[in-house]
């Protein structure tokens, strides 16, 4: 009888029927091993046989049933991937618009001055920062913006007393009245306000750590600056982290590649904690709470 010591309820109330056994729903497992075991026809060694047959089964059929919701998965995170790259393709031809738009706008407003001093157009137009980078979006990490910003800045020869004039420029109304509580000496550094920026803007490390995994090179931008944005995001990830040892480096590497390994159902289990899940021991023995349950 050792067979049915861990038997499911389920697999009984079917070993029962296919033994022509009456019994109710309301039956314990305790009950059901009685039922089975104390009938007038028991054959242990063919109630071992269909019992086995059944556990297969259903075994069959769960296995069967995950490999269903696993495809179902990557059928939307297909499709997912599709829509974002498809999202991404029409944000950088509406950029490729703009950018049009706005050199066809210089080009115009050099025309309407020719008749002023060729050298103090040109110098006018080169101050103009905004003319060669994109306003800045809330969707964007602002540490990422702040780079290329000062990039750009340093390129035109801008002096660093005007770069707050020039950046403020480029925000959003509601992001640019930042400095508006700040004392006067404060509010024109440059310093100054790129902390209040990074502070209030900057993103948190899981939001480095899927853009890093995510991102994509943009067809204007060269393999430097696109190594230059994954360093930003790579280190922006493991800085809001405080990985500051090779070991915890390789923790959360190890996390990382556990998390993508890991079952649907297992990271829906742990939802809320899921983003500060950093330790791969964590990892392993949550993994193996959810398997006893």
């Amino acid at each position: 009888m050792a067979y049915l010591g861990s038997c499911r309820r389920e697999d009984l109330f079917v070993l029962a029927t296919e033994l022509n056994l009456k019994f109710d729903k309301s039956m314990t497992i305790a009950t059901l091993k009685d039922l089975i075991i104390g009938s007038e026809n028991y054959d242990e060694e063919l109630t071992k046989n269909i019992h086995s047959t059944i556990v297969e089964d259903r075994k069959a059929r769960e296995e069967n049933l995950r490999i269903e919701e696993q495809k179902e998965k990557l059928r939307i995170e297909e499709r997912e991937e599709k829509l974002r790259f498809e999202q991404l393709r029409l944000d950088e031809q509406k950029r490729k618009y703009e950018f049009e738009l706005e050199k066809l706008r210089i080009q115009t407003q050099s025309k309407l001055g020719a008749d002023a001093s060729k050298e103090s157009d040109t110098k006018f137009l080169v101050k103009e920062i905004s003319k060669f980078i994109h306003r800045f979006d809330l969707k964007e990490d602002i540490s990422l913006y702040l780079k290329l910003f000062e990039s750009q800045a340093q390129r035109l020869n801008i002096d660093q007393e005007n770069w707050v004039s020039h950046l403020l420029g480029l925000l959003p109304t509601e992001v640019s009245h930042i400095k508006a509580r700040e004392p006067d000496d404060k509010a024109n550094s440059y310093e100054h306000v790129k902390d209040l920026l990074l502070k209030r803007f900057k993103l948190s490390p899981e939001k480095f750590r899927q853009l890093f995994v995510t991102h994509q090179k943009a067809p204007e931008r060269t393999w430097i600056d696109f190594y230059h944005e994954l360093n930003t995001y790579f280190n922006g990830w493991i800085e809001g982290l405080k990985i500051d040892t090779f070991n915890k480096l390789s923790d959360l590497i190890i996390t990382d590649q556990l998390k993508r390994k890991t079952p649907f159902e297992f990271k829906e289990y742990y939802l809320d904690e899921w983003a500060n899940m950093n330790s791969p021991v964590q990892i392993s023995r949550k993994t193996r709470r959810i398997r006893t349950l």
